[in-house]
């Protein structure tokens, strides 16, 4: 019996409208490996994502920049195939900038004059938040010739401390979360943000920061915060535990207690997140440090509770299920590996964001990796680690959405 000599399909020819649709449900990594099948192929993938329409939710990436990829570039590891991704970004340099927040596929940088961008890794744009002078205990001060000098951080009635341009950075911003997507219109950027761990907002668009005023004897100290599922209400949870929800409306959040301070110790290393289900999460984080010349941090221990509003209690929640949990830099959040079966379930993906063990200098070893909530085990993300200790790795949700479409 002969083989039938019978031509199969030519998948070249299909009609525009359903390659757009077909390739418009793959993850990026598909998509880019479906753009080299073929000339029409290439051209509608390349057409998707120039005209920011491809919108195909993504699975989470490890951003982190490489000495290979020089100055302006950065790689995104994606946890779907275990493949990098190259990255080239707009100046100034992403390896010259502190990442300090990842939401909605968009990083919040600041660069050496201490200013803030919105930054798509995706797409390349970028757009510039209202100036660091806009702050509220920020006052810039400059030399007799005009040109900026410094900037000093006021402490709220006590004596104000004089940062250079490019060291206050470091000192001012903690995080920076996004209500939603930007390309979507009317975000909101809330910062968590020196001294004693306040709340700014800004809408992206405005011209100046807006302080959330607190207290100035029971300064709020946030450790993480999160918007509800319609942008116009924030969860702040502060560094006893306890957890704020503002509602925004304009430049203005009024305040209120939802779960009383539940901590008996002050802890740095605390996020707060919502599972696919709808229930809110206490993480707290426990590290230990190595001795040396070349000390080194690491995350040991992860525990999870279940803020309880009605009893004003947290509960501890032994496994998160499906669900695998990020935390660091980016926005916490949970997500279904039903969903995302790149993901392993109950397993927390972090990076490094100790605020001190930051500042301690850009050559430091980072604590990047998976644990186990299981066994209780943390493993790296991927072997051997190419990444640079600056900026910071962090995790991000790729967005092809444009601003400018």
């Amino acid at each position: 019996m002969e083989e039938s000599t019978a031509a199969g399909p030519d998948w070249s020819m299909l009609p525009s409208d359903v390659l757009t649709t077909v390739l418009g449900e793959l993850e990026f990594p598909d998509l880019f490996r479906a753009a080299d099948v073929c000339t029409s192929w290439r051209a509608t993938a390349r057409a998707l994502r120039r005209l920011g329409i491809y919108s195909r939710p993504q699975t989470p990436c490890l951003l982190y920049t490489t000495a290979g990829g020089g100055p302006g570039a950065a790689e995104l590891l994606s946890l779907a195939d275990k493949k990098a991704y190259r990255a080239r970004l707009p100046d100034p340099p992403i390896r010259e900038r502190n990442i300090v927040g990842s939401s909605h596929g968009w990083l919040v940088t600041a660069d050496a004059r201490s200013e803030l961008h919105l930054l798509n890794p995706a797409t390349g744009e970028q757009v510039a938040l209202p100036s660091v002078a806009t702050i509220e205990q920020v006052t810039p001060v400059f030399d007799p010739a005009g040109g900026l000098e410094r900037y000093d951080l006021s402490l709220h009635g006590e004596e104000t401390q004089p940062y250079a341009v490019d060291e206050l950075r470091g000192v001012l911003y903690l995080k920076a979360v996004l209500s939603c997507d930007p390309s979507l219109g009317d975000c909101t950027v809330v910062l968590i943000h020196n001294p004693y761990r306040e709340l700014s907002l800004a809408r992206v668009g405005d011209e100046e920061w807006h302080w959330i005023a607190s207290t100035p004897l029971e300064p709020p100290r946030y450790s993480d915060c999160i918007f509800g599922d319609d942008g116009r209400v924030l969860f702040a949870m502060n560094l006893l535990g306890g957890i704020h929800r503002y509602t925004i409306e304009g430049s203005r959040a009024t305040p209120e207690t939802i779960l009383k301070d539940i901590s008996p110790f002050v802890a740095y290393n605390a996020y707060i997140a919502k599972t696919s289900s709808g229930d809110v999460l206490q993480i707290w984080r426990i590290k230990k440090s190595t001795g040396g010349k070349q000390a080194e941090i690491h995350t040991t221990v992860v525990n999870i509770y279940k803020a309880d509003f009605d009893s004003q209690q947290i509960v501890h929640v032994p496994t998160l299920g499906d669900d695998a949990l990020f935390i660091g830099h980016n926005c916490t959040c949970c997500l279904s590996t039903k969903d995302y079966p790149g993901l392993l379930p109950n397993h927390v993906y972090f990076t490094d964001d100790d605020e001190y063990w930051l500042m301690d200098g850009h050559e430091i070893c980072r604590d990047v990796g998976v644990f186990n909530l299981e066994d209780e085990s943390a493993n790296e993300v991927v072997s051997p680690q190419l990444w640079l200790n600056w900026p910071v790795p962090v995790w991000i949700v790729p967005n092809f959405n444009k601003i400018n479409k």
